[in-house]
């Protein structure tokens, strides 16, 4: 039965009273104080009563405690189990943190903790939401709020300030083993014939098939069979023998099951994907290996982690990617305000536009630094109409003239209206839609006497009396953005940019998210919000802590 927490008063036998003034100072100094004193407060309980029965009974632990204690997992990275033993043996700080120091026995126990994490995700699951991370969205606008990091105070003050925000993502790399193709294709033949063995099917095997039930066998064919054959020069055998032995297992399942009765089946479904990843039907209707250039980088890359996908930049990532949103000030300020955690091959340009759309169409405005990932038409165009003035740091791609910012397009920018010396075209000829390009027709006393012809690369026919400029609006929107990052304001938002790189080494050397024990993302999206909430918690303290000593200076 869920009931929120109740206000707690020290009483004389608190432990704290009685702890000596080591103990005391030591607490007074602790991160996991700033979390009993920055987070336990703000915790909306409300918003997970429904991971509880509604039915008359026990009453819950208190929501504050369960998030609170995965913070201070999270921050002095313990297990569970470690972090159990030490509250209970008598870890003053975290009984602090906890708002248990008056109690005589800790409520906490290793599989309360598990259990409060199954339940988030099985609601997020059922639901299609993620209770931790909105939750971790609201107590970051509470610290940037105070913070004055969002344009204006709670009070209302300083309504048409400007937000500033900077975004950038990183590469999450999978727990899970990387595979070769060989093993994802054993492995998720094995996993399904684990399967039939613990539900008593194994009569079904195919006679082929009966070498996976030996001891030993996993060697002998990713091993020994495959060193055969690269000595008989035959490297490719192996994979084309797998997957013959996908296609009889698949057979045989589907000869004894229906095709619904196999789709409630998690393994089956992995099975299913994997034969469609690695194979493709031959014209004679049988299934033959795909070429392995033609498999998808969202193919899976393990069994057990079938969320995991492949993605090269700077280097051969197989996971996810990590992609944050920090407000700050121009004094070094800043708190997480949004993140989001997607397959490594989703677009720095796709999480940028899901951000936007998140926004209010009349929100305040706001200033969105990022690199040169983080760039297009599609975003401009959703920007502008956020109220958000995208400022991208670096540029990538082939250099263009900056004389291109001076052409003047249309709306839709598919025609042009002026060009750089201020003359009009005769008449925009034509536009490609796939490429962005525009072909401009001019008079040619326009462009004959024109010292930017050379620039603009126009074509003169003396002949009929014309010139023809070919443009693409692509060209034009980076020369402006060219034009724009040499202003000393635009540098100044460089170095603003670079701060975020902090962040992601801090989430790799502290809260090790490139390690998490978990396999899948959305696993691995609890321990994510969670190393962020932590973070937010420790910038906020330091926030309040400069703060006091600008008070007591």
């Amino acid at each position: 039965m869920f009931r929120p927490a109740e206000d707690v008063q020290m009483t004389l036998t608190d432990s704290l009273f009685t702890a000596n003034q080591q103990t005391k100072t030591a607490v007074d100094g602790s991160r996991a104080k700033l979390f009993g004193d920055v987070i336990y407060p703000n915790i909306d309980e409300e918003k997970f009563h429904h991971l509880f029965s509604d039915v008359i009974s026990r009453p819950n632990i208190p929501i504050k405690m369960y998030i609170v204690a995965l913070a201070l997992i999270q921050e002095y990275q313990l297990s569970i189990a470690v972090f159990v033993e030490l509250l209970r043996c008598g870890a003053l700080n975290f009984q602090y943190a906890l708002h248990t120091t008056h109690l005589e026995s800790q409520l906490l126990s290793e599989s309360s903790l598990r259990r409060f994490k199954n339940r988030i995700q099985e609601y997020n699951k059922q639901h299609d939401c993620d209770l931790l991370k909105d939750e971790v969205k609201r107590i970051a606008k509470i610290y940037a709020l105070d913070m004055r990091l969002l344009g204006h105070s709670s009070d209302g003050d300083d309504e048409n300030a400007v937000i500033l925000s900077r975004m950038d993502s990183m590469e999450i790399e999978m727990r899970a083993k990387t595979m070769t193709r060989l093993e994802i294709i054993y492995t998720t033949i094995v996993i399904m014939i684990r399967y039939l063995i613990s539900k008593d099917y194994v009569e079904l095997l195919p006679q082929e098939l009966y070498h996976y039930l030996k001891e030993g066998d996993k060697n002998s064919v990713l091993y020994y069979r495959v060193s055969a054959d690269k000595k008989a020069g035959i490297q490719e055998s192996r994979i084309a023998d797998a997957v013959h032995e996908m296609v009889l297992l698949q057979k045989a399942l589907l000869d004894n099951f229906t095709p619904a009765f196999l789709e409630k089946i998690e393994e089956y479904l992995v099975f299913q994907r994997v034969l469609e990843d690695q194979t493709i039907i031959s014209e004679d209707g049988t299934r033959i290996p795909k070429d392995k250039k033609d498999i998808s980088p969202s193919s899976v890359q393990n069994p057990f982690d079938t969320s995991a996908t492949y993605r090269k930049k700077r280097g051969q990532h197989h996971g996810s990617v990590l992609n944050l949103v920090e407000a700050i000030d121009r004094n070094g300020n800043g708190i997480i305000m949004d993140a989001e955690l997607e397959p490594n091959i989703t677009s720095d340009n796709k999480m940028e536009a899901a951000y936007l759309e998140s926004l209010p169409d009349d929100g305040p405005k706001q200033v969105l630094i990022g690199d040169g990932g983080f760039n297009g038409a599609e975003v401009e165009k959703l920007a502008a109409q956020k109220n958000v003035e995208l400022v991208t740091t670096s540029l990538t791609g082939k250099p263009t003239d900056q004389l291109y910012a001076d052409f003047v397009l249309n709306d839709e920018e598919n025609e042009v209206f002026t060009c750089p010396g201020g003359c009009q075209p005769l008449n925009n000829t034509h536009f490609n839609e796939e490429t962005g390009q525009i072909t401009a027709t001019f008079d040619i006393k326009c462009c004959k006497d024109c010292p930017y012809k050379d620039r603009c690369k126009a074509k003169l026919n003396e002949k009929k009396g014309i010139s023809t400029i070919k443009l693409t609006n692509k060209q034009v929107r980076r020369a402006r953005q060219a034009r724009n990052l040499s202003t000393d304001e635009a540098r100044g938002y460089a170095k603003m940019r670079n701060g975020v790189e902090g962040i992601m080494s801090v989430m790799r050397r502290k809260y090790h998210l490139d390690d998490l024990q978990v396999f899948g993302i959305e696993r691995s999206k609890p321990l994510v919000w969670i190393s962020i909430l932590a973070y937010n918690a420790n910038k906020y303290g330091k926030y309040l802590s400069s703060k006091e000593q600008a008070v007591t200076a």
